[in-house]
């Protein structure tokens, strides 16, 4: 599994002022722009890419329907994605399928989709049929992130993962149970057939996430013969 890291910059002065040697152990840089207002984004763009040049680098725009700080409509949305990606060509771009799948066709030139799902509330009992949907439109990753309450939400995605994943062997997926009993699946990534897992550096971006240098020292643990 590859580690991805979140920087969450409110301002050019932070992402400035971010010091990109603390992100070296991340595999991959997610840039949650959805902390900036949408005119501040393109002003803060090159500064982060310029920052984390020649690293993976995902651009996310995580809404509050998604359970991120920013409202945008579906025009606002996908311009902004695409002035983005035009002039920065970030390696992955994250979509939130569901709730801007009125625009999807416009991103269907997009060879580099994260197509995501997120809950905040729960793991849904239509979590089969949301992975069955994304995987059919064979992103470059799908990605679901849901809140787990017992252990048994916890154990059901990481074996609706590990079904997906054995089914479609080629398709990278990306899935998170969040909250203090939904770490392990952070921790069994490879077991589930999860390619990313999401660690914190100073600030989490999501509940029960694990710091960088912890996740660090799990993989080393892990990958011990």
């Amino acid at each position: 599994m590859k580690l991805i890291v979140s920087v969450m910059p409110r301002s050019l002065e932070e992402a400035q002022e971010l010091d990109a040697t603390r992100y070296e152990d991340a595999d991959i840089i997610e840039w949650r722009a959805d902390f900036l207002t949408k005119d501040a984004i393109l002003q803060v763009a090159p500064a982060i890419f310029e920052k984390f040049a020649g690293r993976e680098l995902v651009f996310t725009l995580r809404t509050r329907a998604e359970g991120g700080e920013i409202e945008l409509s579906s025009e606002e949305y996908v311009q902004i994605i695409k002035e983005v990606t035009q002039l920065y060509q970030p390696d992955y771009v994250d979509f939130e399928y569901f709730s801007y799948k009125d625009v999807f066709e416009e991103m269907l030139d997009f060879p580099n989709l994260v197509l995501s799902y997120h809950n905040f509330q729960e793991t849904p009992e239509n979590m089969m049929e949301i992975l069955s949907e994304l995987t059919s439109l064979n992103p470059k990753v799908v990605k679901v992130s849901v809140m787990a309450h017992n252990e048994q939400d916890v154990l059901d995605l990481m074996n609706y993962t590990r079904g997906f994943k054995t089914l479609n062997p080629e398709q990278d997926f990306v899935t998170i149970s969040m909250g203090k009993v939904g770490k392990i699946s952070r921790i069994a990534a490879d077991l589930t057939g999860s390619s990313w897992s999401f660690a914190s550096q100073e600030i989490a971006s999501a509940p029960g996430q694990i710091s960088l240098s912890n996740m660090k020292k799990i993989q080393e643990i892990l990958n011990e013969n």
